[in-house]
């Protein structure tokens, strides 16, 4: 399979997020499109499609030349790639063996004969080596608390992007009412050795959450950063997986919720959407 190499940020690769996506690549790799999905996305195409489609006036508007930042093995690429609608989508993602290893079996799982619509990127979307004004739309699913510097790549992701392009982020957020003090909580949780263990890596490291990429924002600052990046904020929606906890869990930001009846995967089987637009 081709793939482009674009420049990426050298301090990222030796850290413990790049080595041990690296690991699991590599692994799930060897164990078919199945694994790849299980244990790398948790949730499906066809769950994908389906969560996008929920997300009011959005499906449609999804077509042109698109880019996928943080896009892993594929799988939200490959899943919008199939619309007619799109000409094709730059899938950037920093962990090499993710690219070269689990996109072909994604893409070609997914698309078939139109594997190609999607351009595997071995890339950093900081750093994103497209023309100014040439991109239709851009897509984000649980990677953007990943970010280093959040403003940074959302003003990235604005220069790339058409006038009136939007971008679209499926992610997590805490209330705004959530303490500093557990945030810290969060991010210096050390994982367990049934964790080490899946994900292939030592049973007897020392790992947390932190360590390994983790970012944990609330709504305020999710709106902080949009609005100090310069994007528009045009639509908010928060989407479940039916639950006791989800349904009693409340956001204090007044965001409409949905409920769905499969599994969203990932933080608490629950995500919130924003669509920006330039």
């Amino acid at each position: 399979m081709s793939y482009l190499m674009w420049n990426r940020n050298p301090q990222l690769l030796s850290g413990q997020e790049y080595t041990g996506n690296q690991i699991l690549a590599k692994e799930i790799s060897q164990k078919g499109y199945r694994a790849i999905i299980d244990e790398y996305v948790y949730i499906d195409s066809n769950k994908v499609e389906e969560t996008f489609k929920l997300i009011p006036n959005l499906w449609d508007s999804i077509k042109g030349i698109g880019v996928d930042l943080g896009g892993g093995v594929g799988c939200i690429s490959s899943t919008l790639a199939k619309k007619p609608e799109v000409q094709k989508i730059y899938c950037v993602e920093m962990v090499e063996s993710a690219v070269t290893l689990c996109q072909p079996i994604v893409k070609n799982q997914i698309l078939g004969k139109n594997a190609n619509k999607v351009v595997s990127v071995v890339g950093d979307f900081d750093q994103l080596e497209l023309e100014d004004n040439s991109i239709d739309f851009a897509v984000a699913w649980d990677s953007m608390h990943h970010s280093i510097d959040p403003v940074k790549t959302f003003q990235e992701c604005k220069r790339i992007l058409k006038p009136n392009g939007i971008f679209i982020i499926v992610d997590r957020a805490h209330n705004n009412s959530t303490p500093d003090s557990e945030i810290e909580r969060m991010l210096n949780i050390v994982y367990d050795e049934i964790f080490l263990i899946k994900n292939h890596r030592p049973k007897d490291l020392v790992l947390t959450r932190r360590e390994n990429g983790e970012h944990e924002y609330r709504y305020f600052e999710w709106k902080n950063f949009f609005e100090k990046s310069g994007f528009n904020l045009i639509s908010s929606i928060i989407i479940k997986t039916e639950s006791n906890e989800n349904r009693k869990l409340k956001n204090d930001d007044n965001f409409l919720e949905i409920f769905t009846q499969y599994k969203l995967g990932a933080f608490g089987n629950r995500k919130i959407s924003f669509i920006l637009q330039k």
